[in-house]
């Protein structure tokens, strides 16, 4: 058999990690959304709604990485691409440094807080015991995430998340053997497991070092990026929030139902994004032109819209047929999903904005995060309070603030890439 000419074959080893990278998310994706049908068929709402609740604190833990790891997820295409490959090896031993000692100290808080908080039920007891564990292992996992650069690196992690994927089905059964415990253990397993596969598949293998500088240099550079999107994960937690102090426990049940819908349509767009943005970050780097970020940005935005709202449609006329014959107990959350899957179409679309962090553009950063917090929190307080049906209100005002929120994102990028 005759050997592909180079330029055949550079171009299939081009496309073939995005393809792969791409249909591994979509598997991921799949798997996800079965997974959490499947526990809405034997967990009831109030059980999911205190799920949902607890849920909130691995947001809120977050605030706690302080950055590093936003400031590594940077710098580190950019030192590669300059062709600073040890100070690149560095700045990674030391945001592993700093990220264990973390996980540690917040792993012993947990511990402390199960053996002697007198927790009003077991449910709850345990539900903070499982939170704790999947914070600490959230804080390794986007350290290692962040580590995942190069093509080869990606099509590791695409087989990594295949396999993720897998777990997350197997582990079903917990849920129907032991229900919400079950649901618990489910989460712990999973998140566990894949962690352990990216440490021993870590693309940049290095021993825990210390540099006061670098720290610096990656917390200086993190925070900005860090708080402005902290910012904004807590604007996307004030819908719980709301029904919280305007409904109950099933009620918020049923919206996280509906959740799915916004989780699932965006889950695609998320790893697109965490391809894209170490390209461009790298492309800059190496070049500095800005108008092929342009580019950028105008092709991977047409492309998601092209592909996601022909999705959407079916979608739409899929739920409620699927929630009426499979998930009687949530009839009521059909408009909010079919609501929220269209939220989520918009919200995925707008990734391209991730080239104002490549370039470092903090003053379009902080337009675009202060703005999208404030949309989102704006829109919900208004709809919850126009319709009397709070779910449904809750999900329109996700919606119309994705909307608002895209257009923003897309006129950002322009300005950024045109203005110096």
């Amino acid at each position: 058999m005759r050997a592909l000419p180079g330029k055949v074959k550079h171009t299939f080893i081009t496309y073939k990690t995005p393809i792969v990278y791409a249909s591994s998310s979509i598997i991921k994706a799949f798997a996800t959304l079965v997974a959490g049908f499947f526990i809405a068929k034997f967990i009831s709402p109030e059980d999911l709604g205190l799920w949902t609740t607890l849920s909130l604190f691995i947001t809120y833990a977050l605030f706690l990485q302080g950055g590093v790891i936003n400031g590594l997820n940077l710098e580190l295409p950019l030192s590669f691409g300059e062709g600073k490959n040890k100070r690149g090896r560095l700045m990674v031993s030391v945001a592993q440094t700093f990220t264990l000692y973390l996980s540690v100290a917040f792993f012993l808080v947990g511990i402390l807080l199960y053996l002697f908080f007198p927790f009003e039920s077991d449910k709850v007891k345990y539900g903070v015991l499982a939170v704790s564990f999947i914070i600490v292992f959230t804080f390794y996992q986007n350290h290692l995430l962040s580590t995942f650069r190069s093509n080869n690196s990606f099509l590791k992690l695409s087989y990594l998340q295949i396999v993720d994927a897998v777990v997350n089905l197997i582990t079903i059964l917990l849920v129907f053997y032991f229900s919400y415990y079950g649901m618990l253990l489910k989460a712990v397993i999973v998140i566990i497991l894949f962690v352990i596969l990216l440490h021993i598949n870590r693309p940049i293998k290095v021993i825990m070092k210390w540099d006061k500088k670098i720290f610096l240099k990656l917390f200086k550079v993190g925070f900005p990026i860090f708080i402005l999107a902290y910012a904004e994960s807590l604007a996307l937690t004030f819908d719980k929030l709301m029904l919280i102090r305007f409904t109950d426990l099933k009620n918020l049940g049923f919206y996280s139902f509906a959740l799915y819908a916004l989780v699932f349509s965006t889950l695609f767009s998320n790893s697109i994004a965490s391809y894209i943005y170490p390209k461009m970050s790298f492309q800059y780097g190496k070049d500095k032109n800005k108008l092929i970020l342009w580019q950028y940005v105008k092709k991977i935005t047409a492309l998601l819209l092209i592909i996601q709202i022909p999705l959407f449609l079916v979608g739409y006329f899929v739920i409620p047929k699927v929630v009426t014959d499979f998930f009687p107990n949530y009839i009521e959350s059909i408009v909010p999903m079919q609501i929220l899957l269209f939220a989520g179409i918009m919200k995925g679309s707008v990734i391209g904005v991730n080239v104002i962090w490549s370039m470092k553009k903090w003053k379009y950063m902080i337009i675009y995060q202060a703005s999208y917090s404030v949309l989102v929190v704006g829109f919900i307080y208004l709809f919850i309070h126009l319709y009397s049906n709070k779910i449904i209100g809750v999900s329109f005002g996700l919606m119309y603030a994705n909307i608002a929120n895209l257009i923003m994102g897309v006129f950002l990028s322009y300005k950024a890439t045109h203005t110096n």
